[in-house]
């Protein structure tokens, strides 16, 4: 099995939802050509930024048809998120992303039983040998799928027992962990990195790729980090990385995902509101929102 081996940075997209909170197919296109105008390498559809699971599988599937009929003639990467609660679910989302045109497939496991690399690959096997012939990563994060697996140990498992894997979307801070599993198998895995505020450290242990929230309105200036680094203008990267903390940090400080959306929209990508009612902002959270990044020059400093 051949897969394209990912460098640069992927999105993990938002999905623009109607005032009804459903799916607004008709933004999707405006995204994909703004994320192209900032040199994104490629999009990660239906992750835990897209809400993913708070849709059901056949709104996802539709999205996946949507993302690949839009991106088909691009060279945009399409990874399908599929992660879902059930292996079956996981394992019909699988083929739709096939039958999407996806590149890739990838999944958190979200089985509260699993709690060790033998268990987790176990869980995995029957979900990817559905769909044996497209390459999969694993979704790496502690915060979301609660647990704490070794995933050096895991990947020396699944060279032998999951074929089809090629890598993981790592969004976990253990770096020594990241290090191990860059340098396994004469770096045989593709380890893309998906805590934002961390990628130069990332950069610095051999990651070539990037997974990450921020690059769907702040493209431009992380790839100037990606520039600066591989120019040996670490100084500069370091600047643009001190930045991104501090706008991430606001952003967090304001609850993360409704605050990215109401950027998108700012950037003039309608995104909508999230598909959660109880993760909104009020009039004055906005206000105070657009106080704090406004401080920091922020529209001004990821403008294209």
């Amino acid at each position: 099995m051949k897969h394209i081996k990912i460098k640069g940075l992927i999105a993990a997209v938002h999905t623009p939802l109607n005032k009804d909170f459903s799916i607004n197919f008709n933004y999707i296109k405006k995204q994909a050509e703004y994320l192209y105008k900032c040199n994104i390498s490629g999009v990660y559809v239906g992750g835990t930024t897209g809400e993913g699971l708070s849709f059901s599988v056949n709104e996802r599937s539709k999205l996946f048809k949507e993302w690949g009929n839009i991106i088909k003639d691009t060279n945009l990467i399409f990874i399908a998120n599929i992660s879902h609660e059930k292996q079956s679910s996981s394992s019909k989302l699988g083929i739709e992303a096939q039958n999407s045109g996806a590149d890739f497939i990838s999944s958190l496991c979200l089985d509260p039983n699993v709690n060790s690399p033998e268990e987790l690959a176990k869980w995995l096997k029957p979900i990817l040998n559905t769909t044996p012939d497209i390459p999969y990563f694993y979704y790496e994060s502690p915060k979301f799928s609660r647990k704490k697996i070794d995933m050096e140990k895991f990947l020396i498992i699944a060279n032998k027992e999951l074929k089809s894997l090629v890598g993981l979307k790592y969004n976990n801070t253990n770096l020594e962990m990241l290090k191990k599993c860059i340098n396994l198998n004469n770096r045989k895995y593709d380890i893309l990195f998906g805590v934002d505020d961390m990628l130069i450290s990332a950069l610095e242990l051999g990651c070539v790729g990037a997974i990450g929230s921020t690059y769907n309105f702040a493209g431009s200036l992380n790839n100037k980090i990606l520039e600066n680094f591989n120019s040996n203008k670490k100084n500069i990267a370091i600047k643009l990385q001190e930045f991104s903390i501090k706008y991430i940090k606001i952003m967090s400080k304001h609850n993360y995902l409704p605050s990215s959306k109401i950027v998108m929209n700012e950037i003039g990508i309608n995104c909508g509101l999230c598909r959660d009612k109880n993760n909104h902002l009020n009039n004055e959270e906005v206000k105070s929102l657009y106080h704090d990044l406004n401080k920091i020059n922020f529209f001004k400093e990821i403008k294209i």
